[in-house]
């Protein structure tokens, strides 16, 4: 437990964990229309589900690669959901992008969690990478949806 704190309040390189971004759902119907939710943790939360949760982005992050064209193109008419990140400043980060480390200035980030393309990764709304295909992304996610509709009652 001590470790995921240590992450949560900024010991760790990784984007989405710290303290200083805010995150947003992204929803994007088949048609292209864009839906947004704000996570906002009340002060009742179970900030437990939230670690894992980014622990799992954490490690989709962990060693990316040039997305193929047929990764690029699976399945543009399916419905697709996303966690962006966005942060104050730019905030310098290193990722390892094919066995290569390379170091960003991020100012946003975004990973598929459901859809055709689980784990793109899409840096400044620029640079498309895939990463790694975590089978817990998802799981975590639903506990994560699950635990903000259920404290919004």
């Amino acid at each position: 437990m001590l470790f995921s704190s240590l992450f949560l309040y900024g010991c760790s390189p990784k984007p989405f964990l710290t303290q200083d971004g805010s995150y947003v759902i992204l929803s994007i119907s088949p048609s292209g229309m864009t839906q947004s939710e704000l996570i906002d943790l009340p002060w009742n939360t179970n900030l437990a589900i939230m670690q894992k949760f980014l622990l799992e982005c954490s490690f989709v992050l962990s060693n990316l690669h040039t997305p193929s064209d047929e990764e690029l193109t699976a399945d543009t008419q399916s419905k697709s959901t996303s966690i962006q990140a966005t942060f104050a400043k730019p905030k310098r980060m290193k990722f390892v992008v094919d066995d290569h480390p390379v170091s960003f200035d991020v100012e946003s980030i975004q990973i598929v969690v459901e859809g055709a393309r689980v784990g793109q990764v899409t840096i400044n709304q620029i640079t498309v990478l895939q990463g790694i295909d975590n089978p817990n992304l998802q799981p975590a996610f639903k506990e994560l949806v699950d635990m903000l509709h259920n404290t919004d009652k």
